[in-house]
């Protein structure tokens, strides 16, 4: 319901959608066994099918992934750009883009799939915000290394999910523990993985928190004590 709202109030945020969301997206994706590559015409269509309510928001992934206005989009990027900026905790995130690239469904990626994995999601961020350095195959390749090192793993074998989980808690350091629900703005996840400076992230943090708390809220009816709905907001969100 609350999803459903913040789709009326604001059709173009897919900021706001959920993990449901972009899971009707990549199913579909899937089940219709789509290139990697879409025109924008049919990516718009799929966007339309898989999530009527949030189709609204098809122009502006389009200007935002298509950079070159060459009519085409990556599907995976911009499922990633979504995963990476919406409203799930930071668990719910890794376990998805992870899961959008174990293309098998062995809960296991190769090496050249991890590093796809990680270049697209770092440049995925990028855009999305609008900020922030797109990752050199260099850089991704080292931190690909790094996984598999860490892995204990050479470069030929697989890498599991619960491994590159492991990675992501272990050397990345969010300030919390596997198993923890914390959400993290974009902004911060962002400045994790060194894509972007440390000012530009904390001042684009700065404005998200503060988006937040200006947001309405529908006021529900508590017995006892009750929080403002600006308290309830940032309570919710941060």
């Amino acid at each position: 319901e609350d999803i459903l709202e913040q789709f009326a109030s604001a059709p173009t945020m897919f900021e706001n959608w959920g993990l449901i969301q972009v899971n009707n997206l990549h199913s579909l994706y899937v089940t219709e066994n789509h290139d990697f590559g879409m025109t924008c015409s049919d990516f718009s269509a799929l966007l339309a099918s898989a999530v009527p309510e949030g189709k609204a928001a098809g122009h502006r992934l389009i200007k935002t992934f298509d950079c070159e206005a060459a009519n085409m989009v990556d599907v995976l990027e911009v499922l990633c750009g979504l995963v990476v900026s919406c409203t799930a905790n930071i668990e719910e995130k890794v376990n998805k883009l992870f899961d959008l690239f174990d293309f098998d469904g062995t809960k296991k990626v190769t090496y050249d799939e991890l590093f796809i994995l990680l270049f697209s999601s770092l440049r995925s961020m990028v855009r999305v915000l609008g900020k922030g350095i797109e990752p050199e195959d260099s850089d991704v390749e080292k931190m690909a290394d790094e996984i598999f090192l860490k892995a204990e793993k050479e470069p030929t074998a697989h890498l599991s999910k619960a491994e590159f989980v492991d990675w992501v808690y272990s050397e990345v350091n969010f300030g919390i523990k596997k198993g923890q629900v914390k959400k993290i703005g974009l902004p911060m996840l962002m400045l994790k993985f060194d894509v972007i400076e440390d000012d530009d992230a904390k001042d684009l943090e700065r404005e998200r928190l503060l988006a937040i708390a200006d947001k309405p809220v529908k006021k529900k009816k508590h017995k006892g004590h009750r929080k403002s709905s600006t308290s309830a907001a940032v309570a919710e969100k941060s």
